[in-house]
């Protein structure tokens, strides 16, 4: 077992491929317990992986337009509960579309609403990924 750092993507996909092998060859890897040298393999490289990309391969966080239909959906509400919210069936429509942002007064509507943290809701600066990632 030869583990070694991940400095760039060539790197992370040597090392995404090398999980994907000892998966393929044994399947339940995940339950063979600490004292099988695969699982500890797999796990070594799994940190590495999740390290790596936790610097250079960024998340881009959920849209306004995403978060708002993730918290109706776990909530169980339909577009009509936005409406008092926020205004019209045609506001409510382009904001979960994404063509209208939120304003301050409906972000802090839906905070009451949906419990959406008000910066989440309010434009943000885009932020880039690395490519490759």
């Amino acid at each position: 077992m030869k583990i070694t750092a991940i400095n760039n993507n060539d790197d992370l996909a040597a090392a995404v491929a090398r999980v994907d092998e000892l998966f393929k060859a044994n399947p339940d890897i995940l339950t063979a317990g600490a004292d099988n040298p695969e699982y500890s393999e797999l796990n070594a490289i799994a940190d590495l992986v999740f390290a790596y990309e936790d610097i250079n391969c960024p998340m881009a966080e959920p849209s306004p337009a995403a978060r708002v239909q993730g918290s109706m959906d776990a909530l169980g509400l339909t577009e009509e509960a936005l409406i008092p919210a926020i205004g019209s069936r045609e506001v409510v429509d382009e904001v979960l579309a994404g063509r209208r942002e939120v304003t301050p007064a409906m972000a802090a509507a839906l905070y009451e609403l949906l419990g959406i943290e008000v910066r989440d809701l309010l434009p943000q600066p885009a932020v880039g990924a690395s490519a490759g990632c």
